[in-house]
């Protein structure tokens, strides 16, 4: 018996996490959206101006950030091929963090990090997640 109260427990714990996760995203995704993709997108790179980060490489993943972002939301929310999904979100948080950690915003980088950790407890407790069909036993 307590095996299975166990396994609801996680199990709501895996959807408690992608919702918040997938929440998190989906709102900064639309506020980039609504305040425009060219405004974000030169924000980021004014805040990488100072830095070794060439704008060349900035540039290009500032743009592409706010897609990124709407894809995770939906991903992980949909709950499909939910491992994957952890993994992928898990890298852009890092890329987020490391970003933050070269402009020297280093509240927001370790927040950021924290965010990984989060990410790497809904992988772990994806397994436990009703939702994933792409799994071997589905």
């Amino acid at each position: 018996m307590s095996g299975i109260k166990e396994n609801l427990e996680l199990f709501w714990i895996s959807i408690i996490l992608r919702i918040a996760m997938s929440s998190l995203f989906f709102v900064a995704a639309v506020n980039k959206f609504v305040m425009g993709l060219d405004i974000s997108a030169g924000y980021i790179i004014g805040t990488f101006s100072k830095t070794w980060l060439p704008a060349f490489v900035v540039a290009p993943y500032a743009h592409a950030l706010p897609f990124v972002e709407i894809v995770i939301a939906f991903w992980l929310f949909s709950g499909q091929h939910l491992k994957k999904a952890w993994v992928f979100t898990a890298f852009v948080l890092i890329s987020l963090a490391f970003g933050m950690a070269i402009a020297q915003q280093y509240a927001i980088a370790a927040s950021n990090y924290v965010y990984v950790v989060i990410a790497c407890a809904g992988l772990y407790v994806s397994r436990y997640d009703g939702c994933d069909c792409s799994c071997k036993k589905c």
